[in-house]
């Protein structure tokens, strides 16, 4: 197997996260292309591109504010502060975006795109299942950070 050494990881995932942001900025200019090409496909048979724009655009903003606590949090990480309360924040944050971006996964699935209404649904289990893992994850390292700072006042 593999083994990358721990600085070398946190900086590949650094450089990931940052590229995964540039690429999220992208597609938001190029959105509207994106959705008329996508219409063309279709001749006329759907309805509600203004919509789908609207929805759209509104679901990524979560999975941007997630994606600048996740470079917030790497940087912790790199500086060697992974048990800190602001590498806990992060996580916390990082998780509220999954779950809000699986809820309003659901309600678009359900009330305004009907057709697609079990893709939706189906992405917001992935997003609400992610979201319950990193809140455990967020448990796990709070509790490992007050351990480290009783630990840091023991004489």
């Amino acid at each position: 197997m593999l083994k990358i050494k721990k600085n070398t990881s946190a900086y590949i995932s650094l450089v990931l996260a940052v590229l995964a942001l540039v690429v999220l900025i992208a597609i938001w200019a190029t959105l509207p292309y994106i959705v008329d090409y996508f219409y063309s496909l279709f001749k006329g048979r759907v309805d509600g591109k203004t919509q789908l724009l609207a929805a759209l655009y509104a679901a990524s903003l979560p999975v941007a504010l997630a994606d600048i606590l996740l470079i917030r949090l790497l940087l912790l990480v790199r500086a060697g502060r992974t048990f800190s309360p602001e590498a806990v924040g992060s996580l916390r944050g990082i998780s509220w975006c999954c779950l809000f971006e699986g809820a309003y996964l659901i309600f678009v699935g359900i009330f305004m795109f009907d057709p697609a209404a079990v893709s939706f649904c189906m992405l917001a289990f992935a997003a609400v299942f992610l979201g319950i893992v990193l809140r455990v994850v967020k448990n796990v390292i709070e509790e490992a950070t007050a351990i480290k700072t009783e630990n840091d006042y023991t004489i």
